[in-house]
């Protein structure tokens, strides 16, 4: 079920079926509208479809007076952390992100350096829906240009946002796997910034994506398999667009994805934001009950939105919040940038090895841990919306407590079960965590029971 995905900040299908180069051209003119022709950066991955959508994205564009300032291959973080710095009024980063090879999607970015938010992506949707796009004649097309040396403004702030001297003074050699996406040609420069020993992997830029994209534990095996060997101190496995990071131990354990945010958050509410009353982490509703834990114990207070970057970021601008990230490997510092950033996580998880000292795995032993077990059901939303009601309804007279914020969560004091319709795949995902890991399956497949009941 290759659908193409609709949703405020972007559009997400498979290259040839659900998404074309005419739905991107209609998609960017509707954000262009958006942005009354202003100054936009464009940047893209690795994929192979991605520079047919970038010259399709930078047509609508310029057709529409916008100045874009073409980034070429890079990381959607890095786009959305220079978006600010360039003035813009936004961008559009064309990456496939977490999904596997022949997915791709254009992303909206905000003037904040953020996902577009949920207002300005439905104005920019309605503009969509109804066609209403600006056209220029040709004495009023935009203009397109690539600006010489962008990275250094970005290095330079995260540098200065970890405590880089300490850092190069470990001595750490690092093993870092980019998948062959737009993260590949930065990791040099990132190691000479924090002066690390970089072992790459999967580090040449390739539309071939040699593992599954979205970093979990089954996809940093290879590196689990070689760090060793390879004498590595630390490993990290990223999504192609370098929004998402699974860390891998010295001892060869790959570790889920959701104690990324777990350690940034450990170390970032212990030592960057002590002695602030009360600071904010913003998270969704479905992320692990270590985080919450982590907050309790560092006075922090939790604030959960639906899932997805831009829902937690526009959460962030409401709460004035010091730290904000998912369980899916994502983590952001909103005084560095609006973005899920890879690079910025990995920085954080080296600087807590450095400032304790410690090995990774003893970083990750001082996190809670806890059973979590991740199911999905290949459904339409139409069908996965009335299977989330009837199981609201067979939930309603339990012990349990319902939470509708996304989808449907019931927590129990022994842990939590969620299903909800996925905002980039046509399928719905099943999450359960607890203490007792046969509780957690258990939970989990009656959940699936009862949605494929429904379906």
């Amino acid at each position: 079920m290759r659908r193409l995905r609709i949703a405020p900040f972007g559009i997400r299908g498979f290259v040839g079926e659900s998404l074309s180069p005419q739905l991107a051209i209609d998609f960017t003119s509707a954000f262009a509208t958006y942005v009354d022709g202003d100054r936009v950066l464009l940047a893209r991955d690795t994929r192979h479809s991605s520079p047919m959508l970038q010259a399709a994205v930078c047509s609508a564009l310029v057709g529409a007076g916008c100045e874009v300032l073409d980034l070429g291959i890079c990381p959607t973080p890095v786009a959305q952390f220079l978006v600010p710095h360039f003035g813009a009024a936004g961008a559009v980063c064309i990456s496939g992100g977490h999904n596997s090879m022949g997915w791709n999607a254009v992303t909206l970015v905000g003037s904040d350096g953020a996902y577009l938010d949920p207002v300005g992506g439905e104005a920019v949707l309605d503009f969509f829906h109804a066609r209403d796009f600006i056209r220029r004649d040709f004495l009023g097309m935009g203009s397109l240009s690539a600006p010489a040396d962008f990275q250094a403004p970005y290095w330079k702030a995260l540098e200065a946002q970890l405590d880089v001297e300490r850092i190069r003074g470990a001595g750490l050699t690092v093993l870092v796997d980019p998948v062959g996406g737009a993260g590949c040609d930065y990791l040099e420069p990132f190691a000479r910034t924090l002066g690390l020993q970089l072992v790459p992997m999967n580090a040449r830029k390739s539309g071939y994506l040699a593992r599954e994209p979205e970093p979990r534990p089954r996809s940093a095996e290879p590196m689990a398999s070689l760090i060793r060997h390879a004498g590595g101190d630390v490993g990290f496995v990223l999504s192609s667009d370098m929004g998402r990071m699974s860390i891998v131990t010295e001892a060869a354990e790959p570790i889920s994805e959701e104690y990324g945010i777990a350690v940034v958050a450990d170390h970032a509410l212990g030592s960057r934001c002590r002695g602030r009353d009360e600071p904010v982490l913003v998270t969704n509703t479905c992320t692990t009950m270590s985080l919450d834990e982590i907050a309790r114990c560092r006075g922090a207070r939790v604030v959960k939105t639906e899932v997805g970057q831009a829902w937690i970021m526009a959460a962030v601008a409401d709460e004035g919040a010091v730290l904000a990230g998912e369980g899916s490997g994502s983590a952001a510092l909103p005084a560095f940038s609006r973005a899920f950033d890879g690079f910025l996580m990995m920085g954080l998880v080296l600087e807590a090895m450095a400032a304790r000292p410690c090995r990774a795995s003893e970083l990750l032993q001082a996190v809670p841990r806890y059973a979590i077990v991740k199911r999905s059901l290949a459904c339409s939303s139409v069908e996965a919306y009335q299977a989330l009601d009837a199981l609201a309804e067979h939930y309603a007279g339990s012990q349990g407590r319902l939470d509708m914020t996304d989808g449907l969560r019931v927590d129990w004091q022994d842990g939590w079960v969620h299903a909800r319709m996925s905002r980039t795949e046509q399928v719905l995902r099943v999450l359960s965590e607890s203490r007792d890991t046969r509780l957690a399956e258990q939970r989990a497949l009656e959940v699936l029971r009862l949605l494929e009941r429904e379906i």
